[in-house]
């Protein structure tokens, strides 16, 4: 499992760009959450996932296209 986090001013577009690239990869989605504070959304995604690459790939996809001020990934242990 990886967490994506992503941080942005543009939630719905990124929410979107997101949900739109795991579906496309076929990944599994198990929770996302979004938090503002000042203007400033951080939104939080945990994937089904057990390769780094994949979650590299996918962070950059959404990066790409929307306005994403900064990534993290991170991986958990369930």
């Amino acid at each position: 499992m990886f967490v994506l986090e992503l941080q942005t001013r543009d939630v719905y577009a990124v929410l979107g760009r997101l949900l739109d690239q795991t579906r496309v990869a076929g990944l599994n989605l198990m929770a996302v959450n979004a938090t503002a504070q000042a203007g400033e959304y951080r939104i939080r995604a945990s994937i089904d996932i057990s390769d780094r690459e994949v979650a590299d790939r996918l962070a950059r996809r959404v990066a790409t296209i929307v306005g994403v001020d900064a990534i993290e990934i991170s991986g958990e242990c369930l």
